[in-house]
């Protein structure tokens, strides 16, 4: 039988080499919440400029990160971020990431405005008015205007030929009428208030209102395969608070449709996000 003597030169190797290993894993998981992330492209709504299969870095310091408040998740059991200054801020035709807006959980007893992560190129950022003009393919299909934003049947908007759409942003101040206060019923939820219309007077939170003046930004998002991209117009805006960060370049890229010695595609390698 034999017997181990670890020494205090060995016991004191041991704890460099486990401290190293500690600001290690410590780094690494505060560089994966504050400074990038890493996300797969699952489908060709952002084509050509991202394949399915493309793995994209995407920067959190660009428009600043959020974090998990870990306090209100154990305790409150609710999804909360406490978010930091970036070192930029979101200018129009953008790419970024970000949480699908569920705002139609916001009704529910448990709302969750954070859905999957996405990326679409912003298309519109506060303040602009949305204009998608497109006669090239008027008499091809694309003329379909059902279920789309603000869901307006009166509106002869398709996806094609769109808009205007206001989009609103922080401090700044809408006139309320009945169409209004319809189109934007679901930002004006998420924004604290219930909408209610008695004849041609709107009520927010049962109090008469004139005018309203958003306490958040929004943005209107499209996808580059601008055909074929489930996007703002269908689905509305994205409130900043759903904002992950933005995609700078696409890492590398795996053909799904291929055998694993032969997917790697590398035309696509370190390719940088316009």
């Amino acid at each position: 039988m034999s017997v181990i003597c670890i020494t205090k030169k060995d016991k004191k190797r041991i704890l460099v080499q486990f401290c190293v290993f500690l600001i290690i894993i410590i780094a690494i998981v505060l560089i994966r919440i504050y400074i990038f992330g890493i996300f797969i492209i699952p489908s060709s709504s952002m084509a050509p400029t991202l394949l399915p299969g493309d793995y994209i870095l995407v920067s959190k310091m660009s428009y600043g990160p959020r974090v998990i408040n870990v306090w209100k998740l154990l305790i409150d059991k609710k999804l909360k971020y406490n978010w930091y200054k970036g070192w930029g801020e979101i200018n129009k035709g953008d790419v970024f990431v970000f949480n699908f807006p569920q705002y139609r959980t916001l009704n529910n007893k448990y709302p969750d405005i954070y859905g999957g992560t996405i990326v679409k190129r912003c298309y519109g950022i506060p303040g602009d008015l949305v204009v998608i003009k497109n006669e090239r393919i008027k008499n091809k299909g694309f003329l379909a205007k059902a279920n789309l934003f603000p869901y307006d049947n009166t509106l002869s908007w398709t996806i094609a030929n769109y808009g205007p759409l206001w989009v609103p942003g922080e401090g700044q101040a809408m006139f309320l009428n009945t169409k209004t206060a319809k189109h934007y019923k679901d930002v004006l939820l998420y924004e604290g208030y219930k909408v209610k219309l008695y004849n041609d007077s709107v009520f927010l939170n049962n109090i008469f209102a004139k005018s309203v003046t958003f306490k958040n930004n929004y943005f209107f998002m499209v996808g580059d395969n601008f055909y074929d991209s489930y996007d703002s117009r269908y689905w509305g805006f994205v409130p900043e608070k759903n904002i992950v960060g933005k995609a700078v370049f696409v890492l590398f890229s795996l053909d799904p449709n291929k055998p694993w010695y032969r997917c790697f595609k590398w035309g696509r390698f370190l390719q940088r996000i316009k």
